[in-house]
């Protein structure tokens, strides 16, 4: 069985306890053992759970370039994958009390001009690819006998490069109360500023020609667009699409859940998700970036 090497700093006896009962404690802090991957997963569950501001790594073979990977949560250390070899990047250190009027949070406009063209840009030949971040806003669960009340998508092309679409769907009858809560859409809201479902899905149509539909679980996504695509007598998209939560499932196996909240954390954007349409589509595109994999698995 494959040795696994955790380290523990500032954090509960009870915590290093449960790891003394599956690994010995070389160092102070310092715990190997042998197990199999799913004894694995579960302490790194535990440490999840109960490390609350202290920090912790782990480390365990793996078939990559250097035959290991690693995981860290709270240092200040960031994992950065580089064509399949796990490398840490250390952040760049500012003074808190010097002068830095000219430091600003985001990305400058040269990066998200590089960015644009990373991800317009297919690795073989000269053929080019634009990607469309693609969000839904429901009033259920169910394609079958649920609505779109929201469509949302951030296209990025080389040509042009990004663009934005939005718009609130006509909806008949009243929207239920936890959708309201949820996304904070209301009934005279969509009254209001709802559009025809024939005009909107021509719209995005066009939107969406020629792109590689990207999303988080983007499958509940195309099955409502599909559905109603369906009902207005139209075809099915016949887009290629990737799904940015099946990457992250693979990048960060140890992650506590994979909402989309919890993913943006773990990749550190520290916005919230507020269940609306272009602003949801416009975090899934920010989350790409981050996922080390992405580009790994550009079709």
């Amino acid at each position: 069985m494959p040795m696994t090497v955790i380290t523990l700093s500032k954090v509960s006896n009870s915590l290093k306890g449960d790891l003394s009962k599956w690994m010995q404690e070389i160092a102070t802090g310092v715990y190997i053992g042998n197990f199999n991957s799913k004894v694995r997963e579960k302490l790194w569950e535990r440490i999840q759970d109960a490390v609350r501001s202290g920090e912790a790594t782990i480390s365990y073979p793996m078939r990559n370039e250097i035959g290991y990977t690693f995981n860290t949560l709270n240092t200040r250390r960031e994992i950065y994958d580089s064509d399949g070899i796990p490398l840490i990047c250390f952040p760049l250190e500012t003074d808190p009390e010097g002068d830095n009027e000219g430091i600003k949070e985001g990305f400058s406009n040269a990066s998200k001009y590089y960015k644009a063209r990373k991800f317009a840009n297919n690795h073989s030949g000269e053929k080019k690819e634009c990607y469309a971040f693609l969000d839904l806003e429901t009033d259920g669960l169910n394609e079958q006998c649920n609505s779109i009340i929201e469509i949302g998508a951030v296209k990025v092309t080389q040509d042009s490069g990004i663009l934005e679409y939005h718009s609130l769907l006509e909806y008949e009858g009243e929207l239920p109360n936890e959708i309201t809560g949820l996304t904070g859409i209301t009934t005279d809201l969509l009254k209001r500023e709802g559009r025809k479902v024939e005009i909107v899905l021509k719209e995005v149509l066009d939107f969406l020609e020629g792109a590689i539909i990207v999303g988080y679980n983007i499958a509940f996504d195309l099955r409502f667009l599909n559905a109603i695509l369906q009902k207005n007598g139209l075809e099915n998209l016949h887009n290629s699409s990737m799904d940015i939560m099946r990457i992250i499932k693979k990048e960060k196996p140890f992650q506590k859940n994979y909402k989309l909240e919890t993913s943006l954390q773990s990749y550190g954007i520290q916005k919230e998700q507020l269940h609306r349409a272009l602003e949801d589509a416009r975090l899934t595109y920010e989350l790409a970036i981050k996922v080390n994999g992405f580009c790994q698995h550009l079709p």
